[in-house]
């Protein structure tokens, strides 16, 4: 197996990483996962902080991976390593209790810049009322009478991974404007804890849909609906429906879909109002750059619950430096994923 090689001289194979973050991991699954990683741990705790490394700035991608009473010392522990190294750091996409924490414990700036979304199967737009439930069936009846039909794909088919990847491909290839994005996509990579669904029209895969468990709310991940350009229309919602009617047989209750940005940035704190006005309005022009309103318009008819997601910067570290490092984490002005 791969070996990692963690600060501490801790070693962890990629198995146990990917066990741990199939365990703990949440929104920031695929973003832990991503090649070019650095692992932080320490001997006393069962877990890791993943991270990359830009503009003498240390990257987080979300919440530590651990149980949330070990995160304190994980957290302190890796503070203190990066300013051994000369690092500032940031967090991204964590959870409100964490950003919480971090406001009090590392004198961080703590700024909510989207959602996460969370799904029940047992309660999915089919079954219920409102102009939403009616859009999402309307667009589910027509992918299914222009003759799409969605399977969960068992491993074992090369054909069918190959055609599976050549929707991704496609759908790559076809997105439009500049982009922004924490990682790649790695569809056949880390398969533990995966399961993939595939939209078939006349023989012919059209979209995808991948899931990554998430053990520790006994519920799954959804990320990248992928469709090809010529896929019938409503497809995506088809496969989300397919993949949430499955579920719901199967007992779960927790599906989580983001992290999506915001309209507008929410709360701020640790930084003062005319700080505070300059965030907002550096959001404001980067959504009028990047498409980022489309995952909220889709997600948004099938009604989830929401929980806010948090951008950190420990010890005030909201300066030039770090914003230069976070543009290079999201891969700003590097083209597509």
């Amino acid at each position: 197996m791969d070996q990692v090689t963690l600060e501490k001289n801790i070693i962890l194979d990629r198995e146990s990483i990917v066990e741990l973050v199939r365990k703990w991991g949440n929104v920031n699954t695929d973003g832990l996962l991503d090649e070019g990683n650095f692992f932080f741990s320490i001997p006393e705790v069962d877990g890791f902080i993943g991270y990359k490394v830009a503009s003498s700035n240390a990257i987080v991608c979300g919440d530590p991976v651990c149980a949330p009473e070990d995160r304190a010392l994980l957290v302190k522990a890796f503070d203190q390593d990066c300013k051994d190294r000369n690092l500032g750091t940031i967090y991204t996409i964590v959870s409100e209790e964490f950003a919480y924490w971090a406001t009090e414990n590392l004198s961080a700036i703590g700024i909510e810049f989207g959602m996460k979304f969370i799904l029940d199967p047992h309660d999915n737009p089919t079954k219920s009322k409102g102009a939403k439930a009616v859009l999402v069936r309307k667009k589910v009846k027509q992918a299914v009478k222009e003759g799409a039909v969605v399977k969960e794909y068992i491993e074992g088919s090369c054909q069918i991974e190959r055609q599976i990847e050549n929707v991704a491909e496609d759908w790559l290839r076809n997105r439009k404007g500049p982009q922004i994005y924490l990682c790649q996509i790695a569809l056949f990579q880390d398969r533990n804890g995966k399961r993939w669904f595939y939209a078939e029209k006349e023989g012919t895969i059209v979209g995808i849909l991948l899931l990554n468990e998430l053990k520790a709310k006994q519920g799954w991940l959804l990320n990248n609906v992928m469709i090809t350009q010529d896929a019938p229309k409503g497809l995506s919602e088809l496969l989300v429906i397919s993949a949430l009617e499955t579920l719901e047989k199967e007992g779960c209750h927790y599906v989580l879909v983001g992290p999506v940005p915001s309209k507008e940035l929410g709360n701020i704190t640790g930084i003062g109002k005319m700080g505070a006005s300059f965030a907002r309005l550096l959001f404001k022009g980067a959504k009028h750059i990047f498409p980022l309103d489309g995952h909220l318009a889709f997600w948004d008819k099938f009604m989830p619950q929401t929980e806010s997601s948090y951008l950190i910067f420990p010890h005030k570290n909201l300066g030039f430096s770090s914003l230069k490092a976070l543009m290079q984490a999201l891969n700003v002005g590097k083209g597509k994923v």
